[in-house]
């Protein structure tokens, strides 16, 4: 589905297109039909409705000219527009949906997508492929869907034979004549096959809340009716069920989805946290460092990104770990992510946009100073999420983990695990030392009364998160030079997997 489809090639065309609407689409007024739209909007902006609103269709069917009448019924203010094929260089590098999941709405905004996801898949299907694809995007949905999102989809239709008078009439033109591609063509020779194509699209990715919905491409005002009439009557929906308080949208479980497969873990009370280097802890360091540093640039070489996700216990000691790892990194190769709080802007977003925003590229280390699976743990035990956005939230979690090593991302989770007397020591050596009075807060007082209902948390997270793709490494950390050899260790072990894979 390349977009060729300007607003001045629908112009073009209009006035040798056949009228044939009915006299009550000929009468609609369009005027009161904006203004509408334009009060309906400034309501989905106080309410804080996500929205996305997807246009697709054949190739010279109007998207373009379409997204261009939608949007003189909106505020600039409140909208974003994205261009499929105008994503560039900036995306390479980057597993596939990271062009889209950094591009959804905040709560209030609408993004309009002209070309999508669908663009990929459909090409795909044509050539016999595509059945993961069409899994993710019907995944990616149902996370969105799930978070609230109103989606709607559109499909503009037309003929073949209307087709081909318009790629030939934009041909003829030197406004347009760089528009047409030999892709468009080809479609439109292999029309039938393409039009099964669509319609199996459609079928497998229409559900509630994402359906479809097709649009007369043939007749410009019939087909702009036909889209405000759906945008306002999903707006009117939406806003009627968020002034009701209905959030049957948020779900424990994804729905139609069978979750992935996780590997067998230890329960947390089963480690030991009190174990003990047997080497020379130095030379252990240095060896390690050494090791790292000629396994990073490899992987640079090779194009491998590498995610490093530390979790833990307060005073753990990631902060050591992760300072014992970037000494033995070239620091034009890795970012740090320390993970805080998040931003209004981010609690506006799926609570994975932000580290979909953060992600490496390829070659790239990036460490997670605490990580996505807050979402789990603190936020579900001081209710800043609701009980289904965090049983939801394992499945989110592994699927997100499950998109970046598909595109190869080499990812090391670890919890560093201490036991309650020596959190306490530290605590207490923190306090009564002026120099580490910064690393203690009242929240880490506060959060250690809450140790039993966090180690159940835990210990639930490991089991419904530890996958052959993104296991959970388990750092025994009461001594803190065993815990730094064995986190230096494990990310080597793992990029050298990574590589002898790469090379086979």
């Amino acid at each position: 589905m390349s977009e060729t489809d300007q607003k001045t090639e629908w112009n073009e065309t209009d006035e040798q297109a056949p009228l044939n609407a009915p006299m009550e689409e000929q009468e609609y007024d369009f005027g009161q039909a904006e203004e509408k739209l334009l009060a309906l909007q400034q309501e989905i902006r106080q309410q804080k409705i996500p929205v996305v609103i997807v246009l697709e269709g054949w190739s010279a069917a109007g998207k373009g000219t379409m997204a261009g009448e939608l949007l003189e019924g909106l505020d600039a203010r409140g909208y974003n527009v994205c261009v499929n094929e105008h994503f560039g260089k900036e995306e390479v590098g980057y597993p596939d949906f990271h062009r889209y999941w950094t591009r959804m709405p905040a709560k209030g905004e609408i993004t309009l997508f002209i070309g999508s996801w669908y663009d990929k898949l459909c090409s795909d299907l044509v050539k016999g492929k595509g059945k993961r694809e069409l899994e993710r995007i019907k995944l990616m949905e149902n996370m969105l869907a799930c978070d609230g999102v109103v989606i709607l989809k559109f499909f503009i239709d037309i003929s073949q034979k209307e087709q081909k008078r318009r790629l030939k009439e934009m041909e003829e033109k030197k406004r347009t004549c760089t528009l047409v591609s030999k892709e468009d063509w080809r479609q439109n020779k292999e029309y039938d096959q393409w039009e099964k194509v669509y319609i199996h699209a459609r079928q497998e990715t229409d559900a509630p809340g994402r359906e479809w919905h097709l649009l007369p491409g043939n007749d410009k005002r019939a087909c702009k009716k036909a889209l405000y009439e759906t945008v306002t009557a999903a707006f009117e929906e939406a806003l009627a069920k968020s002034k009701a308080g209905d959030r049957s949208w948020d779900v424990p479980q994804l729905s139609d989805h069978e979750p992935l497969e996780t590997e067998r873990m230890q329960h947390l009370q089963m480690f030991d946290p009190a174990q003990a280097l047997e080497e020379d802890y130095k030379s252990a360091l240095n060896a390690a460092q050494k090791r790292l540093k000629k396994l990073q640039y490899e992987v640079y070489r090779e194009g491998i990104p590498v995610v490093i996700a530390f979790e833990g216990w307060d005073a753990a000691g990631k902060g050591g770990a992760i300072r014992r790892l970037t000494n033995a990194l070239d620091v034009r190769g890795y970012e740090v992510e320390p993970i805080a709080a998040p931003t209004a802007e981010e609690k506006a977003h799926h609570h994975l946009w932000r580290f979909w925003t953060k992600l490496p590229k390829q070659g790239e280390i990036r460490i997670f100073d605490r990580t996505w699976y807050g979402r789990v743990m603190v936020e579900r035990i001081e209710g800043f999420c609701t009980e289904p956005q965090w049983q939801r939230a394992y499945e989110e979690m592994n699927l997100f983990e499950k998109e970046l090593h598909d595109a190869g991302t080499v990812i090391c989770k670890f919890w560093l695990q201490i036991d309650n007397e020596e959190q306490l020591r530290r605590f207490e050596a923190r306090q009564n030392t002026p120099d580490k009075q910064w690393k203690i807060t009242d929240e880490d007082w506060r959060n250690r009364e809450k140790w039993p209902q966090y180690e159940a948390a835990v210990d639930e997270m490991l089991q419904k998160t530890h996958t052959a793709f993104a296991p959970w490494t388990v750092v025994e950390a009461d001594n803190k030079q065993y815990a730094r050899i064995k986190v230096l260790t494990t990310v080597a072990d793992a990029m050298e997997k990574a590589l002898e894979h790469k090379k086979k």
